[in-house]
């Protein structure tokens, strides 16, 4: 499997460099207000790579919570394509086959901080009731957003949990998680690739 970008210290030492540049430097300083918080080192709330459209984009691509390749200590601390992960991976590549620019995009977790539990396991409902205040002031920084895609049942979840009072359009459908896991599953894969074909389609079409 080709590694990540992020696998490379030095491109992750270059992308920490430019979290305060202005598309992503509000939803950084979010992350580390969720860290403040919580009483978490800042950076154990990953922040959003500068490589992505942050601020700017057009689409919030919501998963669940922080894998430990996102993380600070254990992984890049980025919310990355670039991670060194079969999660990133598995979206990066998608987004090559169609066409989905990552200016146009923006991830976040609908639980942005480390859950307890096993590692790499998911979140609770109580944890995404607690997160919900925080997909609010997510989106609220992210005046151009246009589409959400919801990726597996915790981002439908946390997603309904934050009743976000804006006109936005939600992909419909039980959309897997991109994680192998979630791809591997009945028709996990065919449904990840055709709403991925259908917001490339919208965020084209003007």
């Amino acid at each position: 499997m080709p590694n990540g970008r992020n696998a490379d210290p030095r491109v992750v030492a270059e992308k920490l460099s430019r979290i305060q540049e202005p598309h992503v430097g509000p939803l950084n300083e979010l992350s580390d207000r969720i860290a403040d918080s919580l009483n978490l080192p800042r950076g154990y709330v990953p922040y959003v790579d500068p490589d992505l459209g942050g601020i700017n984009a057009r689409l919030l691509v919501l998963l669940d919570n922080p894998s430990t390749k996102a993380e600070a200590g254990t992984g890049s601390g980025l919310l990355s394509l670039d991670n060194n992960d079969r999660t990133a991976r598995n979206c990066r590549e998608s987004y090559a086959r169609h066409g989905v620019m990552w200016s146009d995009v923006v991830h976040w977790n609908a639980v942005p901080f480390p859950v307890a539990g096993v590692r790499n396991g998911g979140s609770t409902p109580g944890e995404r009731d607690k997160a919900a205040k925080w997909t609010r002031a997510f989106v609220d920084l992210c005046p151009r957003l246009e589409i959400v895609l919801l990726l597996g049942v915790a981002a439908r979840d946390g997603w309904a949990r934050a009743t976000i009072d804006r006109e936005l359009y939600v992909v419909p459908g039980n959309i897997p998680h991109c994680s192998d896991r979630g791809l591997n599953s009945p028709g996990g894969r065919d449904r990840f690739e055709a709403a991925v074909v259908q917001v490339a389609t919208m965020l084209r079409s003007h």
